[in-house]
């Protein structure tokens, strides 16, 4: 069994772990990526997490940004309409068994999860972000905090 101090940087104090995602349903063209990519930059909005996805009749975008306020407003500006909910992001060690121990502890508590997606720091940063999208974000979240 795999252990790890993982609760202790996953869920910390000073950074928020409940945050605003924006799900885009677009149509599949070449170029919109760039587009809101373009849009967001030119704002100075950092995405700290993107999940991009094909359905049968359009793409589906996730964005988690730095500035949820000011991405939404620059968005319904360039024309675009979106949805927002609430995620739990978790910044992890990357390192092997991380996201086993959070997997684990969800399924100790009895919280299931709708989806999740991750980006890795690479080989600059010893962390990884997972977007956590639940039933019960609350107690997904206060998890760690215990």
């Amino acid at each position: 069994m795999i252990s790890l101090p993982l609760l202790e940087t996953a869920w910390e104090e000073d950074r928020p772990m409940i945050k605003k995602q924006l799900t885009l349903y677009l149509d599949k063209k070449p170029g919109v990526l760039a587009r809101i990519t373009d849009l967001l930059a030119r704002k100075k909005v950092n995405i700290e997490g993107i999940s991009v996805a094909e359905t049968s009749d359009a793409s589906l975008i996730q964005l988690v940004v730095d500035k949820a306020t000011e991405a939404e407003k620059v968005l319904k500006q360039g024309g675009f309409s979106f949805d927002v909910q609430d995620v739990v992001v978790l910044h992890l060690p990357d390192r092997p068994g991380s996201l086993h121990t959070v997997a684990r502890q969800l399924a100790k508590q009895g919280l299931s999860l709708n989806y999740l997606y991750a980006t890795t720091g690479g080989e600059s940063k010893d962390e990884s972000t997972i977007v956590i999208s639940g039933e019960d974000l609350k107690r997904i979240n206060a998890l760690g905090k215990k």
